[in-house]
């Protein structure tokens, strides 16, 4: 009984492979795959947009293209129909932030911009006068504290012959700061001038009261090199105790000297060192005492062996004059 059971069952289990059953078989096969595909179709299509369920409802005749492109505008326009909205809130939102943060500056800054009540120094003011100063570097700043000028504040101080340097600063709440550095003359310039350590020449007004310093002489483009040769020529004439009081450069270059004791020495162009130190060395040996005296009224020393003395009328002698 069991052996006709399992039989029977390994006959329905075997696959037709030829004749009119085989082909019975592939028919209800391919059937059954058919049937398999459209039910994934079905399902796969329950889970795409309204567009394409519309495509599938319509049946008065319209093409599904057609309402499916319509549809898709409908959904366009539903949901980013809109999108001006947020850049035109954000550039109103900054258009405001900016006129109030504007609005905010111009207030702040007017309040600081007070005017100024008080004009603080720093540096000395031998030959300036401080209350002048403050009057005209207010008057100058045309403004409130602020919104002044301070680089003509700067420049107007500056036009005052003693200003050697001068730095302008704010200092709240309503002071002005001014930092000054006077001009120290070390010698004059011609008649009227003065000459600091640099060798700029400035014009004041007191520049008789210092009589007493050396003059130079000579072309205005070389206050700078006449500076360094005074320096260089009065520290070689210290050593034989004398001092130069006055230096003199001529057009074509030529140097001349005036001594503190009244003599006039002729140096020329060339060889200036050498010449001053042969000077120095008969001097020393032989003319001392006579410039004490008061018998010497002019040195040359262009000469390359030796140097011409021109004494005074009143000690002039035959021997002198040889010598």
């Amino acid at each position: 009984m069991l052996k006709k059971l399992f039989s029977a069952a390994e006959q329905q289990q075997e696959l037709p492979k030829r004749g009119a059953s085989a082909a019975v078989y592939r028919k209800t096969e391919s059937s059954v795959e058919k049937k398999r595909f459209w039910r994934s179709e079905r399902s796969a299509t329950a889970d795409e947009s309204p567009v394409k369920k519309v495509r599938g409802a319509r049946s008065d005749g319209a093409s599904s293209e057609a309402v499916a492109t319509a549809a898709e505008i409908q959904r366009w326009q539903g949901i980013d129909g809109d999108w001006w909205i947020k850049p035109a809130t954000i550039m109103t939102a900054l258009a405001v932030f900016v006129a109030l943060a504007n609005y905010c500056f111009g207030s702040l800054y007017y309040w600081l911009d007070q005017p100024v009540s008080r004009v603080t120094f720093e540096g000395s003011a031998q030959h300036l006068d401080r209350q002048q100063l403050a009057t005209s570097s207010v008057a100058l700043m045309s403004g409130g504290l602020l919104s002044a000028d301070l680089e003509a504040v700067k420049a107007g101080i500056q036009e005052n012959p003693w200003v050697y340097q001068v730095e302008v600063t704010r200092r709240w709440p309503a002071s002005l700061y001014l930092k000054i550095t006077e001009e120290v003359p070390v010698a004059r310039w011609g008649s009227d001038g003065l000459l600091n350590h640099e060798g700029d020449i400035f014009w004041p007004d007191q520049a008789a009261r210092y009589n007493s310093l050396p003059l130079l002489k000579g072309p205005s483009g070389n206050t700078t090199m006449m500076m360094s040769e005074y320096y260089d020529l009065n520290q070689m004439l210290r050593n034989a105790g004398l001092q130069l009081v006055e230096l003199k450069l001529e057009a074509r270059g030529a140097w001349t000297l005036i001594l503190n004791n009244g003599i006039k020495v002729v140096v020329g162009r060339d060889q200036i060192v050498a010449r001053l130190e042969r000077f120095l060395t008969v001097y020393q040996q032989r003319l001392q005492a006579e410039a004490d005296a008061g018998r010497i009224e002019q040195i040359d020393i262009r000469y390359n062996n030796g140097i011409a003395v021109k004494w005074r009328p009143e000690a002039a002698t035959d021997e002198q004059q040889k010598g």
